[in-house]
């Protein structure tokens, strides 16, 4: 023990005359220039480590298995730290978790939110048909187009070639079964068909249509009138309204408006 302490008081000795004598005597051989404090730190350092070897070899030879319990109590030491370092990493791996936790908590309600509002949206039966995709089986001189039954004009002007235009019917066709075709881009419940006449002529035309839609039949019209609202049954779904018209006549009318509710899934059909 007596030559540890005086390891010790050599070590100390030596690092303050080497950082406070500015007229320190020449440095014998083996000894460092210490010129400032950083270079101070360093040479502490390494005498540290140094006199922490000579007292390892102190302990190896008074007290032999002594050593071994104090290279055993820097290694609990030294556990304990990376205990403590994995403790503070959990708190925050688990803080992380909780902020994530409720992140995703509130994203979920407002999808489930946005998702009400959806289904509201889908359920308020509104105009389906307007702007959508039409086809007939002719246009009468390549001109009055089915396009014009779902282009959104219809007024009590008499200028069906004009300002009104209107849908007809290509000339001299098989008139009897010619077809009309609304093409509503999804799965729609139905409730409503609207048909708009012609104002200034023909409109007998209309007598013996019938509106269906896939397979379910809608309405038909057997009288003349200028506007038709064919209400559909409960529970009449399709992706496609059907105009057929089953007398020898042509078709020639202004607007046809179909008002539903959806879009759907087809498997939706039956919690409806």
């Amino acid at each position: 023990m007596s030559k540890l302490l005086m390891v010790l008081t050599v070590l100390l000795s030596s690092s303050s005359l080497a950082a406070t004598s500015p007229d320190r005597p020449p440095a014998k051989e083996g000894d460092v220039e210490i010129t400032d404090l950083s270079a101070l730190q360093q040479h502490f350092r390494e005498k540290t480590l140094n006199l922490r070897e000579e007292m390892y070899a102190l302990f190896r030879e008074q007290h032999g298995s002594n050593l071994l319990a104090l290279q055993v109590m820097d290694m609990v030491k030294e556990m304990r730290d990376v205990l403590d370092s994995v403790k503070r990493l959990e708190g925050k791996v688990e803080s992380l978790s909780k902020e994530q936790e409720d992140q995703i908590t509130g994203l979920s309600n407002k999808l489930s939110e946005v998702g009400g509002k959806v289904d509201v949206m889908r359920s308020e039966v509104r105009l389906i048909s307007q702007h959508k995709l039409t086809w007939q089986n002719s246009s009468w001189d390549d001109t009055y187009h089915s396009d014009f039954l779902v282009d959104g004009v219809y007024t009590l002007s008499a200028g069906a070639l004009a300002d009104n235009p209107i849908q007809h019917l290509g000339r001299g066709m098989n008139r009897k079964n010619n077809m009309i075709i609304i093409d509503l881009g999804g799965f729609f419940k139905i409730d409503t068909v609207k048909l708009w006449n012609r104002i200034d002529d023909h409109q007998e035309y209309a007598l013996g249509v019938v509106v269906y839609t896939d397979e379910q039949i809608i309405g038909s019209i057997h009288d003349v009138q200028r506007l038709y609202n064919l209400r559909a049954n409960d529970n009449v779904y399709g992706r496609k309204v059907f105009v057929k018209q089953t007398l020898d006549k042509y078709t020639n009318f202004i607007e046809i408006q179909v008002y539903g509710s959806g879009p759907y899934s087809e498997g939706e059909r039956s919690v409806l």
